[in-house]
């Protein structure tokens, strides 16, 4: 078993058996304020990742960004914990060092369910994997309370290439290694580590160009500074019908719903390609069954609301209506795929938002 997998192994592990001794802890829940940590910038994942300094280019195309994933499902979070509940729940934003920073504050927060970590599939698999020198280990310090959603990823090119289905794109990049860039909105994003795996599937040679963020990562593409890239569907989905852009495809195992006529990846000729990034609630390991029961039943009545998941579906998130532990065992399946191309890109670790 790899070291990814066995994380999300034990982290299940902890969920179920939170989920079972739920009736052993005789404290009510919950008994005070609750706290969710967002470890984002303002502008959230999607916009921006990892840089404190803000180009002129950035500052022009972020007045018309989507909105902050992270923010919209942290507040329907809010929202879920808040039914039934007289207490209230805060939001704190703690950005920097890729969500690390946030994710220790929760990591060594008391374990009674009133500290929360709002996360994404980077925060849990990519950066404790990716860099040298994190520290926490989600094994030990996380437990899964709730799934919120996935976040489809499609392979966007210039429109001056002379492709028009991924196996077109293969080919014309083959007879060209190393001269062709991919872009993403930084090193070790989803988009990057997505790059990397159609580069080891395909067996093309196209070099990484890291951005401060997926707005400039497109701004690059639309200018030619780089040809593709794996764009994260909330960043993409204003700009589909762009003049500067192509949709090859969505990297998903079924089409969206908002894009019927946009095939998978795997229909397209690349059987088995399939990136999503996915986010959810977190607590510090050690936390009472009891509390995590409770957020995870109200989490999930909120994320199956008709009206929740319109709101998702409409940002280019695919709301998670499943079980706890069937979520839990997809990422753990899931990350088999992740685990080699993850180790192959490692690199020093460097404080920075993400």
């Amino acid at each position: 078993m790899t070291g990814v997998r066995l994380i999300l192994s034990l982290i299940l592990l902890k969920a179920a058996t939170a989920l079972v001794a739920g009736a052993a802890w005789a404290e009510p829940y919950p008994a005070k304020p609750v706290k969710i940590v967002i470890p984002y910038p303002i502008s959230g994942p999607t916009d921006i990742r990892g840089s404190s300094r803000l180009t002129k280019t950035y500052k022009l195309i972020a007045q018309h960004a989507p909105p902050a994933i992270s923010d919209t499902l942290a507040r329907t979070v809010v929202q879920a914990i808040r039914t039934g509940s007289r207490y209230t729940v805060v939001l704190e934003r703690q950005p920097g060092g890729a969500t690390t920073r946030g994710a220790m504050t929760v990591a060594r927060s008391s374990a009674d369910g009133h500290t929360l970590l709002l996360a994404s599939n980077a925060t849990i698999i990519i950066n404790p994997n990716y860099f040298y020198g994190v520290d926490y280990d989600p094994t030990r310090d996380f437990v899964l309370v709730a799934p919120l959603a996935t976040m489809p990823f499609v392979l966007l090119v210039n429109s001056g290439l002379p492709v028009d289905t991924p196996q077109k794109l293969v080919g014309w990049l083959k007879p060209r290694p190393g001269e062709i860039n991919y872009g993403s909105s930084g090193d070790g994003s989803t988009g990057h580590l997505a790059g990397e795996l159609f580069r080891r599937m395909t067996g093309v040679d196209v070099v990484h160009v890291s951005y401060n963020g997926g707005l400039a990562a497109l701004n690059g593409l639309a200018t030619g500074q780089v040809s593709l890239m794996f764009a994260a569907l909330p960043l993409a989905l204003p700009y589909l019908a762009s003049e500067h852009f192509k949709v090859l495809g969505i990297a998903s195992a079924g089409r969206f719903v908002l894009l019927p006529e946009v095939p998978t990846l795997a229909e397209s000729g690349l059987p088995g390609f399939e990136v999503e990034a996915w986010y959810g609630v977190f607590a510090p390991a050690r936390t009472p069954g009891a509390a995590t029961v409770w957020l995870n039943e109200r989490i999930a009545a909120a994320i199956s609301n008709p009206a929740t998941r319109f709101q998702l579906f409409a940002l280019g998130l695919d709301p998670v209506t499943v079980p706890l532990a069937q979520f839990a065992t997809r990422i753990n399946s899931e990350s088999e795929k992740w685990a080699p191309v993850v180790r192959a890109s490692r690199m020093p670790f460097r404080d920075r938002e993400s």
